[in-house]
């Protein structure tokens, strides 16, 4: 029952959250993305094989084509993303609840740990590998994403601690936050982009500042209402006692 319950609130909470990140990406980082690759096709002799080579490739993969079908598998991704940190979060508040007689499933337990999310997922990660336009050269994807995933969880972990853990804890949450940061994420020795004319890398570089900006936003309004949902349905729908002992 209680695993049946988590996997509704959870899907309810991600069909909001997932549709309200769909409607603001379309009318905010979309259109960025669009713009970048506008620059991301180079005719440029000077280009390395290596990238001229996976470029040949990319065009024999599928992709949705631009349009409606574009923008329903972007929907469907958030949704199904947004499940995913649904699952966690709403996994998350029951253990607590179990764990400290003190706390209270409600919206507000939602809203904290769906800041702990953004704090997680999103400022966290974004510290040593910000959020990059189309056109952006990065280091090895594999290393990224370790870091990126050991980042994750460390904070999570450490912010666990910070805001649970007796005094004599939180020097490991305050470890564990630092310790992603002191490891450094994977980049190249120089920021660039694949298309290296100079309007390109300009206009590449303002929109890059302004993806920063707003993915900022709209994951911290995404995560927030996750959260908050999330907390309202377990609230109605979680029938758990603490454990008498």
């Amino acid at each position: 029952m209680l695993f049946r319950n988590i996997i509704t609130v959870a899907f309810f909470s991600a069909l909001i959250s997932g549709l309200l990140l769909g409607a603001m990406q379309s009318i905010s980082t979309s259109p960025l993305i669009y713009s970048a690759e506008a620059y991301e096709v180079v005719e440029n002799p000077s280009a390395t094989y290596k990238h001229e080579h996976k470029h040949e490739h990319d065009e024999n993969k599928w992709a949705p084509k631009d349009g409606a079908e574009r923008t329903a598998y972007t929907y469907l991704a958030d949704i199904l993303i947004a499940f995913g940190h649904s699952l966690l979060l709403t996994s998350f508040m029951a253990l607590i609840f179990l764990k400290f007689t003190k706390t209270v499933i409600s919206w507000r337990l939602g809203l904290i740990i769906g800041l702990g999310g953004y704090l997680s997922f999103y400022f966290a990660t974004i510290i040593g590998l910000p959020p990059e336009v189309p056109g952006t050269l990065a280091a090895d994807l594999q290393a990224r994403q370790v870091w990126w995933t050991l980042t994750v969880i460390a904070t999570a972990v450490g912010l666990s601690t910070l805001y649970f853990s007796p005094k004599q804890f939180k020097i490991i949450g305050i470890l564990l936050l630092l310790a992603p940061h002191l490891i450094g994420a994977p980049h190249l020795k120089i920021h660039s982009f694949l298309n290296n004319e100079a309007n390109a890398v300009s206009a590449l570089t303002q929109l890059e500042h302004q993806f920063l900006l707003t993915t900022a936003w709209v994951n911290l309004i995404y995560w927030l209402v996750l959260g908050t949902v999330n907390g309202f349905l377990a609230k109605k729908l979680l029938k758990i006692k603490h454990p008498s002992f």
